[in-house]
């Protein structure tokens, strides 16, 4: 046994940096000395996303891959495209969204990230293919005692081109999982004045046309407010995807490209940018508050 003793000492030498790199697989972003939310990428199977999204007071209203649906991480972005899904996942068709470069690299703390990333599917022969590629934009900011998250997506066609299907799927685009606590007797609200405009899917799924939607709960027993906002220069009008207000289910909120009614082509060499604020708040807001930050976004 003596002669692997200085082997194990080299060895246990090495264990609290590998352990150290373990923990820093993301990037923490600040307003000043407060993080408000993480990004997760390092160690993320098929989509890279926010876990973690925090309030004024630092509360965080994030879930990540629940048990009743496993693709859900916290705040993401996915759609399909060429027939692959990028939303689901474990499926035959699911694709990957692979981080190519990021800046800053893990382990920093900042205000904001640019990362480029290349969404890769399947072909014939199980070949995997780049489908589009993307330049992700995240910033975070405080002011007002509310949280700021503001969240760009440019996605890239290559020389041949690229589909952004119609599915049977009618909640792709960006996306938001609650805390669990959010769950039950939370209230959605909106700026769209006509409560009937809003398409009904199955028993508590709706999609409404507006410029934000808005969600207020307890989370672990006190008051939050949620909204998600999509910036008037999208290249497809804003379609708020909410659920669970009834209390049968869980509760999600989301942006949907409203590609179940009508496909986008894209063509060869073109890009499409996205723009989105998620606006967090300790307590219960009213609508005017809201609509001003929607104001301060779009000017």
């Amino acid at each position: 046994m003596r002669h692997f003793i200085f082997p194990l000492l080299i060895f246990w030498a090495f264990v609290p940096f590998v352990v150290a790199e373990e923990q820093k697989p993301k990037v923490i972003l600040k307003f000043g000395d407060k993080p408000l939310a993480e990004y997760r990428f390092v160690d993320v199977p098929f989509k890279p996303y926010i876990d973690i999204l925090r309030t004024p007071s630092g509360r965080n209203i994030l879930r990540d891959a629940p048990h009743d649906h496993l693709h859900h991480h916290g705040l993401m972005f996915a759609i399909a495209v060429n027939g692959c899904n990028f939303w689901e996942e474990f499926t035959p068709k699911h694709g990957k969204e692979i981080t190519v470069s990021i800046n800053p690299p893990p382990g920093t703390e900042t205000s904001s990230l640019e990362s480029e990333l290349e969404w890769k599917g399947n072909v014939s022969g199980g070949e995997s293919k780049t489908l589009l590629k993307e330049t992700r934009k995240i910033s975070v900011l405080e002011k007002e005692n509310v949280t700021l998250l503001d969240w760009q997506t440019t996605l890239k066609a290559d020389e041949q081109g690229a589909n952004l299907d119609k599915s049977n799927h009618h909640y792709f685009g960006l996306g938001l999982r609650f805390d669990q606590s959010m769950d039950k007797a939370g209230k959605f609200f909106s700026d769209s004045p006509d409560n009937n405009a809003a398409e009904k899917f199955r028993t508590e799924e709706k999609l409404t046309p507006c410029k934000w939607m808005a969600y207020t709960a307890k989370l672990n027993g006190e008051f939050v407010t949620v909204a998600v906002l999509g910036h008037s220069s999208n290249p497809i009008p804003t379609m708020a995807f909410t659920m669970g207000d009834l209390g049968k289910s869980f509760a999600y909120l989301g942006i949907t490209l409203n590609l179940h009614r009508q496909p986008l082509e894209m063509k060869p060499n073109s890009s499409l940018t996205f723009r989105y604020r998620v606006a967090v708040w300790d307590g219960e807001v009213t609508p005017e508050t809201v609509a001003k930050i929607y104001d301060d976004f779009v000017q």
